[in-house]
């Protein structure tokens, strides 16, 4: 009779043959237009990505169970008086840190300001492929190449030691040079190269990238990946100092996990983010609003990366 290991890594199995079937039984040819096709052959793809994903957790579910096993003895050794400040990422300090709340504060009100009046500078700047869209593809770049140099100490020593640090690193750097890839397309903005015919109907931008696919329309969304940055944004930047402030629990369990949470600086501009509204009618597109928000969001995200990939901020029990 197997452990919890074993019962995990059937379970994932399990999982990933169902991906695989329903990715197998759908049937895009059955589709009633193109755009339905498009977005059944996404389907597929994303539930083999589903499947791939559940067979490499079972792959690695060894280091993963001694990680979260280490987790959960801390979570019940952590103290009860945790500093809340002692589980958050260090920030710049001294003048650096005043010139930082201050330039975010500028950025907003400057955003606010533009948007009220319908100032054409905003409409130029949020263009696709424009300035905005190029900070936000760099912010992800710089913040993977903070992770992976943060990494490579851990990848040279067999992935050994730092706990869950190391996963939380892995994640980052894949993620944010993932992320990178969406915001160019898949770099198809400097290759230029054909987007399929049966994706570019299912995509509202007819490119490659993915957050701008539509949904059937029984589901009344178009620009749905919207909706579910705002809702990060608000998640990071409102509930987890809710939580950091009034929860011993949750408290215990950042302490648990040994990764410092985003900077304040990081949470607020998060925060603030979640309110930049969706204007529409005042400019010749509708996602001026949304645009702003992935630049603020991602210059959160590079500033969170950059500060928890510090060697001081190992562990939150023992930073500052």
């Amino acid at each position: 009779g197997g452990g919890p290991t074993d019962a995990a890594g059937h379970g994932a199995l399990l999982l990933a043959g169902g991906a695989l079937l329903l990715a197998l039984v759908i049937d895009p040819e059955s589709a009633v237009d193109a755009r339905e096709s498009g977005q059944l052959r996404i389907a597929r793809i994303g539930l083999g990505g589903i499947a791939a994903g559940l067979v490499g957790s079972w792959v690695i579910r060894g280091g993963l169970q001694r990680d979260l096993e280490t987790a959960i003895a801390r979570f019940r050794s952590a103290p009860g008086d945790l500093d809340p400040s002692r589980l958050v990422a260090g920030f710049v300090s001294g003048p650096r840190r005043t010139l930082a709340w201050a330039a975010a504060a500028v950025w907003f009100a400057a955003s606010s300001i533009a948007l009220a009046r319908g100032s054409d500078w905003v409409e130029h700047a949020t263009i696709e492929n424009g300035i905005l869209e190029t900070i936000t593809v760099l912010a992800y770049l710089a913040a993977a190449v903070f992770a992976a140099r943060a990494l490579w100490p851990y990848v040279r020593a067999g992935f050994r030691g730092g706990e869950l640090r190391r996963w939380f690193l892995l994640a980052a750097a894949a993620g944010c040079c993932l992320i990178a890839a969406e915001e160019t397309d898949w770099w198809q903005t400097y290759l230029q190269y054909a987007t399929p015919a049966s994706i570019e109907q299912a995509n509202i931008q007819g490119d490659l990238s993915l957050h701008n696919l539509a949904l059937p329309e029984s589901f009344g969304v178009t620009r749905w990946a919207n909706w579910v940055l705002r809702g990060l944004a608000a998640v990071l930047g409102g509930l987890v100092p809710l939580l950091l402030f009034t929860s011993a629990a949750f408290r215990r369990l950042v302490f648990a996990l040994d990764v410092p949470l985003p900077p304040w600086w990081s949470q607020a501009v998060l925060l603030a983010s979640v309110f930049i509204p969706e204007i529409e009618g005042r400019f010749l597109r509708n996602n001026v609003g949304s645009e702003l928000r992935e630049v603020a969001f991602s210059v959160a995200v590079l500033v969170c990366v950059a500060c928890a990939a510090r060697r001081d901020a190992l562990a939150p029990s023992t930073s500052r």
